[in-house]
């Protein structure tokens, strides 16, 4: 059991060949095609012409961002030649967050790289990132922004509340975990103590020995969102783990969907790739 399909967000920052390397080895997991989107952002253009010698900044500027878009798909080809799967290169730079999020919605699997402040792209990738996690409807890899990941999935971290996203994510990482060891870490925050529609966690453990997975339960203390993540970093430290599986949590605010204290805390500190679903 595989994905159909894995798509790997890339942009001009380093970081993006580290999560190439992971997308490719899950690839060839799966026997599945694997799709390289680029996504350049661009200026509004008419910022530049509020000042002078704006014809000639607009087309300079537009071809370092060609040249920079080239570079970016050379090393894809390059990383990606000896892969055995099809591959295939999109890319996107106007409307670029738009065209990504209908582009991933095609995907088996997104992967992601976590934010990172020195990007070289500007806070527009976090939410781009913010958006893939939200508004895609599919699971959602994300990479760290420091380390290196030969494996993902042999040592596992499940954050289980017996709500709709946690058994999203359950089954949406079966494809990564066959034959893992899992640390299924039950707990829940403060503002969503468990519902009587909770769906226990021995049911969370039943799926995933079905799949050959050895299976280890903790049943964690409640708290704030911030405890709540924390306490999965910690676990995750502790067990040596080489990924973490969380639903990903939102709620309205100003008419928009903005992520959940404890969604937010891993994506800020995460140091091991964390699938999450929404």
């Amino acid at each position: 059991m595989g994905y159909d399909s894995i798509l790997v967000h890339l942009d001009s920052n380093p970081q993006a060949l580290q999560r190439l390397e992971v997308a490719g080895h899950i690839a060839a997991a799966s026997q599945c095609p694997l799709i390289g989107m680029y996504a350049g952002f661009i200026p509004d253009p008419a910022w530049f012409y509020l000042m002078n010698g704006a014809q000639q900044f607009v087309a300079d500027d537009l071809a370092r961002r060609n040249q920079v878009r080239e570079n970016v798909r050379v090393q894809f080809l390059a990383a990606t030649q000896a892969l055995p799967v099809r591959t295939e290169w999109r890319a996107a730079e106007r409307e670029s967050v738009v065209t990504v999020l209908r582009e991933a919605r095609e995907a088996g699997l997104v992967i992601a790289g976590q934010y990172d402040a020195d990007n070289t792209e500007g806070p527009v990738v976090r939410k781009l990132l913010e958006s893939l996690l939200l508004e895609t409807g599919r699971p959602t890899l994300v990479v760290p922004c420091a380390g290196k990941f030969p494996t993902v999935g042999t040592r596992v971290i499940v954050a289980w509340n017996g709500s709709r996203e946690a058994a999203r994510a359950l089954h949406d990482a079966v494809p990564l975990m066959a034959g893992a060891q899992a640390h299924i870490l039950c707990a829940h925050t403060a503002a969503k103590e468990a519902r009587a529609d909770a769906t226990p966690v021995s049911h969370a453990a039943r799926v995933l020995e079905h799949h050959g997975v050895a299976v280890e339960i903790e049943h964690g203390p409640g708290g704030a969102d911030l405890t709540i993540g924390e306490l999965i970093l910690s676990r995750a430290a502790d067990f040596n783990a080489d990924l973490i599986v969380m639903g990903a949590y939102g709620h309205g605010r100003m008419r928009e969907l903005v992520l959940g204290g404890v969604t937010r805390t891993l994506l800020d500190s995460m140091t091991v790739p964390v699938l999450f679903s929404r």
